[in-house]
């Protein structure tokens, strides 16, 4: 669509949520998308779409979107003209870019489209000349990328397509609550069980998930990489080693595996020896066991290791790469996949590439004009650079995320970002980090914008717009271009139209690891495609003048087979780094996730009145009678970095030592999560497992909405 032509009487495009990316067709009168169907043709969800994808166009014209820039007058945030803006940008960053570029930070999100991602990195990198870039990413799946980078080479979560899963005869989700987080893959799971297959939730809270698994074992949170090394000492035992290719580091593994007895495991685990023994047997019978990890195992100070657990049992018992087998972690965010992939991370290039590795500076160099050494070197993690804001961070732009509420630590990340001379926040609705903004610009809506997006099975799809944003409100890519103009580095943003940044970002992906040079959105238009996805010259395919269906170079359903991208073709398994397990009788732990009927932080989803959901702090009913709590009573939970109130709601699939609070509102969860400690490799924090205490309350205390206070006067 272009401004002013009639509209279509619908636009097939990609839902905005969860990182199935199902295909849905918008019904549009009026110019305006009042309706979506789902389209039997979508490769991924072959015709289902969840409730929260169905609800999507409820937040397009929600009475709070933001139409105009505001910016911040006598502490408060008044709307004004996008020259008013702009002059704002060009006083408080121009001198900064020029002086001390690193004392500006950038924050982006998983939810971006692809040409957008790889902008931001452009842009922070190029314009900004600032190596502070990261995304919220790094909250959802940086373990397992870092696990699979560090063994195989790269990371492309799923390595096979998600029609491979009816394959597999025995399916372990770990802390994959896929029911409510990735609806649309319950389907896969049917169609496994329908042949045969068992499926095992690992997890310890019974979610819907494990209700539909029909196994669960309920361990104790944080110790999942102790099951995976007990499941590994047993295959040893049993002579089930048969690994998947020479690799360094194997003997060394199975030397570790040696000392996890299943009565150890139990032990650790908190679960019944009789149980380990049981989910041992049955990966032990299976001809293609499938190993899916969800955040359960990522999210901890040690989340690296303990995917790496899981990926050493993969690889050793011969089964990773295997079509309907192996290991692969489930990504989370819509476009998750390739937002970690084109230079939001804070050391990478576009197409996977490493700012670290001289030649990839130098390639990106020569596309961009610049001299490689004009490249800042790798900057601050996500969680790190939000601990500078206000010290030596004084100016942050966020783009399309909400750290206060799904950073840990969220009561000192809100301070920090109150200490900031200038905090820019690009967004389509009022968030709690908004609320902090000295300038809030309109951004766009996902239907609202052309681009790509990359599903959690390497699948990249078209993104077509549907409407136009409403009021002052821009696109996403070109604010960033007026950014760059205002801070007076327009050189390399002045795209003419959308497809010329879009065929820039395509020719960058060239020869990386992550490579989409082999696409365009004709081709797309035709199929999907799964990277890599060479170009006809780097494919060594005489190219045609013209894209052509007879032209079209071959994707890669099947990505992680020998030989590996690794100096010398091999894998490298590394001996798990994980704490010893100390239980203490009577200490509870906190542990957080999703609910069915909400998303991320809830800026979209906790307005939309077609998705309701309980917030609660769930507790066992034994848990809460032996503090003296019923259903719906107000407690407050305390750890040891701050504290928050909640209802209670009783779980008796939940373990009597665990409670679970969802993270979608702003005065519960990452109050209590912990902002300094790190996983060493992936710089997760430890989102998992925080020790906390209950202390009844006699009433609530009445609860406040941050975002409230954006709303222009």
């Amino acid at each position: 669509m272009t401004p002013g032509s009639p509209p279509t009487a619908t636009v097939r495009t990609t839902c905005p949520y969860c990182a199935v990316q199902c295909n849905f067709d918008l019904h549009l009168e009026g110019g305006l998308p009042v309706r979506a169907t789902p389209t039997k043709a979508c490769p991924v969800a072959h015709g289902t779409v969840c409730k929260k994808g169905l609800a999507a166009l409820n937040d397009l014209r929600h009475p709070e979107r933001l139409t105009t820039p505001l910016l911040r007058r006598n502490g408060e945030l008044v709307p004004v003209g996008w020259p008013e803006a702009l002059a704002y940008i060009q006083d408080a960053l121009g001198p900064l870019v020029q002086a001390a570029p690193e004392r500006i930070g950038v924050f982006g999100s998983g939810a971006l489209t692809n040409e957008t991602a790889y902008l931001l990195g452009k842009f922070a990198r190029l314009a900004l000349r600032t190596p502070h870039i990261d995304y919220n990413g790094r909250y959802c799946m940086a373990s397992a990328s870092a696990a699979l980078t560090r063994t195989v080479g790269y990371d492309r979560g799923l390595g096979f397509p998600l029609d491979d899963l009816p394959r597999s005869d025995l399916v372990l989700l770990v802390g994959a609550n896929i029911a409510e987080t990735l609806p649309p893959l319950a389907q896969y799971l049917k169609a496994s069980k329908d042949r045969g297959a068992q499926v095992w939730a690992i997890d310890p809270r019974a979610t819907p998930t494990a209700k539909v698994a029909g196994h669960h074992l309920a361990l104790r949170p944080g110790t999942d990489g102790v099951l995976a090394l007990g499941l590994l000492h047993l295959m040893a035992h049993w002579g089930r080693i048969r690994p998947t290719a020479p690799a360094h580091g194997m003997a060394e593994v199975l030397a570790q595996a040696r000392a996890y007895t299943p009565a150890r495991v139990a032990q650790d685990c908190g679960v019944a020896e009789d149980e380990v023994l049981a989910l041992a047997r049955a990966y032990a019978a299976a001809r293609t066991p499938l190993i899916l990890s969800g955040r359960g195992p990522e999210q901890h100070l040690h989340g690296t290791d303990t995917v790496q657990a899981w990926l050493n049992l993969a690889f050793l018992c011969g089964h990773f790469g295997k079509v309907g087998g192996g290991y692969a972690p489930l990504t989370g965010q819509g476009n998750g996949q390739g937002g970690r992939e084109h230079g939001q991370k804070n050391d990478q290039l576009p197409g996977a590439r490493s700012l670290r590795n001289p030649a990839h500076r130098a390639h990106m160099a020569a596309l961009w004009g610049c001299a490689p050494d004009d490249l800042p070197a790798p900057g601050r993690s996500a969680q790190e650079l939000l601990g500078a804001c206000g010290d030596d961070i004084e100016a942050l732009i966020v783009l399309a995320a909400n750290p206060v509420v799904s950073a840990a630590g969220a009561g000192q990340v809100a301070r920090n970002l109150g200490r900031l001379r200038h905090l820019i926040v690009i967004d389509v609705l009022p968030s709690e980090t908004a609320a902090l903004a000295t300038l809030v610009l309109p951004g766009s809506m996902w239907c609202e914008e052309e681009g790509t997006t990359t599903n959690l099975e390497g699948r990249v799809q078209r993104r077509r717009r549907a409407a136009w944003p409403p009021g002052a409100a821009r696109e996403d890519w070109r604010i960033l271009c007026d950014l760059a103009q205002a801070v007076g580095r327009e050189q390399g943003f002045t795209y003419p139209t959308f497809q010329a940044l879009q065929d820039e970002f395509f020719r960058a992906t060239a020869g990386g690891l992550a490579d989409y040079s082999g696409l365009s959105a004709a081709r797309l238009d035709r199929a999907s495609a799964q990277w890599p996805v060479r170009a006809a010259r780097t494919a060594g395919i005489r190219a045609p003048e013209r894209d052509t269906p007879e032209r079209d170079t071959p994707d890669t359903p099947h990505v992680y087979a020998p030989p590996y991208p690794t100096p010398d073709g091999l894998a490298t398994l590394h001996v798990p780094q994980l704490p010893a397990v100390a239980a203490v009788p009577g200490q509870l732990y906190l542990t957080t996730g999703r609910l069915g009927a909400q998303y991320q932080s809830g800026t979209q989803t906790r307005r939309n009145p077609a998705l309701r959901a309980t917030f609660a702090a769930q507790l066992h009913p034994d848990t809460a009678r032996a503090h003296g709590l019923r259903a719906g009573d107000p407690v407050l939970l305390r750890t040891a970095h701050g504290q928050a109130q909640a209802p209670v709601a009783l779980a008796p699939g939940l373990r009597p030592d665990t409670v679970f609070v969802p993270f979608h509102w702003p005065e519960t969860a990452n109050l209590l999560t912990d902002p300094q400690a790190l996983d060493p490799h992936s710089r997760m924090p430890g989102f998992k497992l925080t020790p906390v205490a209950l202390v009844p309350l006699a009433e609530p205390v009445g609860r406040a909405n941050p975002g409230s206070a954006l709303r222009p006067v």
